[in-house]
């Protein structure tokens, strides 16, 4: 069958680029690995600057107008005038923008492999069946561990992959904390989102200075020292794109984590997948698009891997990177939105 445009990945980027395609009354096939939409390695924590604006309220597990911020030295609480962040329910989340997608005509199927691409169609394996899928236009949303960015040719470099682990631990948890110790985290961080009946409680780290293992093996020890038990927690982990090398090839796009637009700093990645995958629908259906949001995503994208350069290997650089910018966002010498991908 033939489609105007066929998405590959079913995160918040590709059903966002899916739900505009099929309000402009493009025919739109979406193929989602997993059983269902929204199943992820992530905190569930969305800005401000982002999908906070847009969501619908049922949707918000936790608002927060203040944060946490620990350091090796420091300890302040961030107050703001109005909700700086909230958490979200992955899959809460991904049901949501599916259904909408799927109201304004995109078909969506889960469960779908993709095996192989062409030039203008592809190959995927649903309920043990092969099918092909014609299309004008391709739309990498697979993640870090995108097929369609292989078929590119493009092989993320593994300096750039950042690692990412979570926690869901149950109970009712008070404070958003972010806590930054270079003896423990090197140039990443630890955080706590709480949600309405639980919180995550994860690690990030934006290079190859520290193995999975050893990261794990810090964060169960800080959660142990904060009294977190593990009892009844299971971790995951998952490698974070942060390698860009272009969004727009031809007659295939890259959106969010396949483009490699995750922040290099924090990790952060629904929002950079959402703009993108709205710069990649109005650039299918208007080539003359400005992509105005995601030319600022991509100024801050360069901006944090600066950062995370700066920080590189040394525990030095890191402490002294997280104990200045603890001080500047106490005194708003810098505000808390240089840290969003926005």
């Amino acid at each position: 069958m033939k489609f105007d445009a066929v998405v590959v990945g079913g995160g918040p980027g590709g059903l966002h680029c899916a739900r505009i395609l099929a309000e402009s009354n493009a025919n739109i096939l979406l193929l989602e690995r997993n059983l269902s939409v929204g199943k992820k390695v992530c905190a569930g924590g969305i800005t401000r600057g982002g999908l906070l604006r847009v969501l619908p309220e049922f949707l918000l597990q936790r608002r927060f107008s203040s944060q946490l911020i620990r350091t090796r030295h420091q300890r302040a609480t961030l107050h703001f005038k109005q909700t700086m962040l909230a958490t979200v329910d992955r899959q809460e989340l991904g049901a949501f923008m599916a259904s909408e997608a799927a109201r304004l005509g995109a078909e969506i199927i889960c469960g779908a492999r993709l095996e192989s691409i062409g030039d203008r169609s592809l190959i995927y394996r649903y309920q043990n069946k092969q099918y092909s899928a014609a299309f004008d236009y391709l739309i990498g949303a697979d993640g870090s561990h995108s097929k369609v960015r292989a078929s590119l040719g493009l092989q993320s470099r593994r300096s750039r992959m950042g690692i990412g682990l979570n926690y869901r631990v149950p109970g009712h948890f008070d404070d958003m904390l972010w806590h930054f110790d270079p003896s423990v985290f090197r140039s990443g961080y630890c955080w706590i989102f709480p949600h309405r009946e639980s919180a995550s409680v994860g690690a990030y780290i934006g290079c190859s200075a520290v193995a999975a293992s050893e990261l794990k093996k810090n964060l169960d020890r800080w959660m142990i020292d904060y009294g977190i038990s593990l009892d009844r927690a299971r971790c995951e982990a998952d490698l974070v794109n942060h390698d860009y090398c272009g969004w727009h090839f031809d007659n295939t796009f890259l959106i969010g984590d396949a483009a490699g637009l995750a922040s290099p700093l924090t990790g952060e990645g629904i929002n950079p997948a959402v703009i993108s995958g709205e710069a990649v629908a109005r650039t299918i259906i208007d080539s003359s698009y400005k992509a105005v949001d995601l030319k600022r995503v991509l100024r801050r994208h360069r901006s944090h891997w600066q950062m995370v350069r700066l920080a590189g290997r040394s525990r030095v650089r890191s402490l002294l990177l997280s104990e200045i910018c603890a001080f500047a966002l106490q005194r708003s010498l810098i505000s808390f939105e240089k840290f969003e991908m926005a």
